[in-house]
């Protein structure tokens, strides 16, 4: 629904023309947040496929993470732990953007020290392990098992993981999503997906 509100030529162009015009000006902030919004939505939209590459992926989610640090005031460090012989295997799209939102409002933004967030994706045997941390306040028991079990209700935290969980599931029945967390010390959400190069159906 939402891929068919969206004139993509017009989205590009405007932010485009923005950015050129904050060029003009010398406004290297503003053009920085246009162009990671610009890459933001090309790689969300995706041309309408529900798969692209694991680069393709962290471009998406990196260029959330550039627009969240600006808009945050950098009061949250990033790490990222990248293996890059896993760049070309096949992912599908929006799974990481939503696991590290979830990161900055329920460790980042209610933490009161600097909370670091860290994308750890690698090759494990014939699969990639997807890991997003953070050292935030992390979760009791009860709210763990809510969240396990997607009762968690507050800014529809559960209803993100739930998505990513079912679509992991259609898409690779051997896919994993493991949630994580103990109070006072952040949360760990794990996606394990069968390696497969891009194209490839074979699950």
């Amino acid at each position: 629904a939402l891929r068919a509100q969206i004139n993509p030529h017009f989205l590009y162009n405007s932010l485009s023309l923005i950015n050129w015009k904050a060029i003009e000006y010398g406004q290297d902030d503003i053009s920085g947040i246009t162009l990671a919004l610009s890459n933001y939505y090309r790689t969300s939209l995706n041309k309408g496929k529900n798969t692209l590459t694991v680069k393709q992926e962290l471009s998406n989610m990196e260029s959330y993470l550039n627009i969240q640090q600006i808009m945050h005031d950098n009061s949250f460090d990033v790490v990222m732990d990248i293996d890059e012989n896993v760049l070309e295997y096949e992912s599908l799209n929006l799974i990481l953007q939503p696991l590290v939102e979830n990161a900055i409002s329920y460790g980042a933004e209610v933490s009161l020290d600097i909370c670091t967030i860290t994308v750890s994706v690698r090759e494990n045997a014939d699969a990639i392990v997807m890991e997003v941390i953070d050292d935030g306040v992390g979760m009791s028991e009860e709210e763990l098992e809510a969240v396990r079990s997607y009762t968690f209700k507050p800014k529809g935290h559960g209803i993100g993981l739930k998505n990513i969980s079912e679509r992991l599931k259609m898409d690779d029945e051997n896919s994993i999503f493991y949630i994580d967390s103990v109070s006072g010390k952040g949360t760990n959400v794990t996606i394990k997906l069968h390696k497969r190069a891009k194209g490839d159906q074979d699950v």
